[in-house]
């Protein structure tokens, strides 16, 4: 089965059937380990953060001004 034609089942499965879905794409994403480009980019982020906290936002008003932009 293709990609698409998994995508394109999605909307067909019961919120039950649809959990079962994400459990399992976060165990699989669970096991998978950061890679070293993975870790070195976190710890920037995380040093950039601890220099300049007031810059951050939280992701709550991010997603709000995105979904603004997108007229959602």
């Amino acid at each position: 089965m293709s990609t698409t034609e998994i995508l394109d089942q999605l909307p067909r499965l019961t919120p039950a059937e649809r959990e079962a879905v994400r459990a399992r794409l976060d165990d699989i994403d669970a096991s998978s380990p950061l890679t070293p480009e993975e870790k070195r980019l976190i710890g920037e982020r995380v040093a950039a953060y601890r220099q300049n906290p007031g810059a951050s936002v939280a992701w709550f008003v991010a997603e709000a001004d995105i979904r603004k932009q997108l007229g959602l």
